[in-house]
C-alpha cells in the first residue's frame, strides 16, 4: 500500500467516527426531543434531524470500507513473501490479538451501517444501538494503536483515547450536520433570508465547549504517555508531526474561538449567518486537515528517530 493510500485509510476511518458522531450528537445533544419547541423549533428540528439521518448513513457506509482497508494495509505489512496471501490473511485474522481486534471492529462497522440505514424503521431503538455501537467502534484506533503500547498506562490510554476520538466526533461532526442543516434548510426553502442558524449555533456552542476541553486535555495526555522527552518534539518523527497537528489544532481553536465570540452574536444580523457559513466551514476544512495528520502520527513510532 502506497504511502499516500495508508493516510487516506487512516483519515477514512477518522472520519467515518466523526461523520457518525455527527449524527448522534445532532439526534441526541442538538436536536434532542425535550428541547424541540423550546430552544429548536419543530419545523427546523425536522430538517435537522434529516440531515442527521443522511450523516449516520454516510458514517455507516464509509466505516466497513476503511476498516477492509486497515486490515488490508496490516495484512500487507504481516505478509510472509514464502506463503500465499490467503494463509497470511487468515493468521493475521484469527491467529492473532489485532486480528480479533479487528474481527470485532469490522463486525461493529457492519451493525453500525445496518443501524443507520434501518433508522426509518427502528427510529427511537435504532438511534440508541447505533450511539452505542459508534461508542464501542471509537475504541479501536486506541486498541490497534499507539494507546495499546503504553505498558502499565494502558487503564488510562485507551480510554483517553476513546475519549478523544468521541470529543473530536461532537465537535467536528456536530459542527458539520450544523452546516448541512442550515444547507438543507436554505434549500428547502429557496430564500437566501431563511437561516437555521441563529437557533443552532447557540445550542451548538454549548455543546463544543466542554467538548474542546476534553479534547485538550486528553491530547495532552496522550503527548505525555507517548513522548519519551520534551526534546523529542524536535529529534523524532513522531514529535514533528505532533507538532504540525498542534499547529493546524491551533488553527482550528482560534477559528472556532472568533466563531464563538465575534460571529455568533451578529447571527441576527443581515450578514452575519453568511460569515458563520464561510467561517464554520473553513474550521471543518482545517479539521479534516488534523485528522490527515493524525492518520499519519498514527503510523509514526514515538521512538523513530
Amino acid at each position: 500500500m502506497t504511502p499516500l493510500l495508508d493516510i487516506l485509510t487512516g483519515w477514512l476511518l477518522f472520519g467515518g467516527l466523526v461523520t457518525c458522531w455527527g449524527a448522534i450528537t445532532g439526534r441526541w445533544l442538538l436536536v434532542p426531543p425535550h428541547d424541540i419547541g423550546r430552544s429548536i423549533s419543530e419545523s427546523h428540528a425536522e430538517v435537522s434531524l434529516g440531515v442527521a439521518i443522511r450523516l449516520g448513513q454516510m458514517g455507516g457506509v464509509t466505516l466497513p470500507v476503511a476498516l477492509s482497508l486497515v486490515f488490508l494495509r496490516q495484512l500487507q505489512e504481516f505478509r510472509d513473501p514464502f506463503a500465499s496471501w490467503a494463509e497470511d490473511a487468515q493468521l493475521l485474522a484469527l491467529g492473532t490479538n489485532w486480528g480479533t481486534t479487528w474481527i470485532f471492529g469490522f463486525a461493529a462497522s457492519l451493525l453500525v451501517m445496518v443501524t443507520f440505514l434501518s433508522l426509518k424503521w427502528t427510529r427511537q431503538a435504532g438511534w440508541v444501538i447505533a450511539a452505542l455501537l459508534t461508542l464501542a467502534l471509537s475504541v479501536f484506533p486506541a486498541l490497534t494503536g499507539h494507546a495499546n503500547g503504553t505498558e502499565g498506562l494502558r487503564w488510562i490510554s485507551i480510554p483517553g483515547d476513546l475519549m478523544h476520538v468521541s470529543a473530536a466526533g461532537v465537535w467536528i461532526g456536530g459542527l458539520t450536520l450544523v452546516l448541512l442543516s442550515e444547507h438543507s434548510w436554505r434549500k428547502q426553502t429557496q430564500s437566501p433570508d431563511y437561516t437555521l442558524l441563529p437557533e443552532l449555533v447557540p445550542v451548538f456552542s454549548r455543546i463544543a465547549l466542554p467538548a474542546v476541553v476534553v479534547l485538550l486535555l486528553t491530547g495532552t495526555l496522550a503527548a505525555w504517555m507517548h513522548l519519551p522527552s520534551l526534546s523529542a518534539l524536535i529529534t523524532t518523527s513522531y514529535g514533528k508531526t505532533l507538532i504540525v497537528k498542534l499547529a493546524l489544532v491551533f488553527v482550528v481553536l482560534l477559528i472556532g474561538f472568533l466563531n464563538w465570540r465575534r460571529i455568533t452574536p451578529r447571527l441576527s444580523d443581515v450578514h452575519g449567518p453568511l460569515a458563520m457559513r464561510k467561517s464554520a466551514a473553513l474550521e471543518i476544512l482545517f479539521a479534516h486537515a488534523v485528522l490527515l495528520v493524525t492518520a499519519v502520527l498514527t503510523r509514526t513510532s514515538p521512538m523513530d528517530h
